[in-house]
């Protein structure tokens, strides 16, 4: 029904948006404490579903650089997977921590898991 690269993108980013729901829960009381809690939106599906089809552009993205790279070991491909973390998504996040004046601490609680994302989502794609 499906191609093999179809099923192998869509299980990267349904384990892709799991991480990050755990990783929310985890720090789900830091996070409350941070904000305003009338702004909370943990009952908004609109959230869950930007949430997944972040995670489903991320694999997709993340199997355009892996088929065009063709890594040729495990160290190659974690080093796609930290480029893309440092060279993309923190180069282009920090300026909203920068500019809203947060803490590198909850800079880093709020992008560790896209580098575990990212490295997981890589080695499904790599291996599948």
């Amino acid at each position: 029904m499906f191609s093999s690269e179809v099923v192998m993108v869509l299980s990267a980013a349904v384990l892709n948006f799991c991480l990050n729901g755990l990783w929310y829960v985890f720090f789900k009381k830091a996070k409350v404490e941070a904000k305003d809690k009338a702004k909370n939106t943990d009952s908004n599906p609109t959230a869950y579903l930007i949430s997944f089809i972040g995670s489903l552009w991320a694999s997709y993205g993340l199997f355009l650089i892996i088929k065009h790279i063709h890594p040729n070991s495990l160290s190659e491909l974690l080093g796609i997977s930290l480029g893309a973390w440092i060279c993309i998504l923190m180069a282009l996040s920090a300026k909203h921590y920068a500019f809203n004046k947060s803490s590198m601490l909850n800079f880093f609680k709020d992008y560790l898991v896209d580098l575990v994302g990212l490295t997981v989502m890589a080695l499904i794609i790599w291996n599948g």
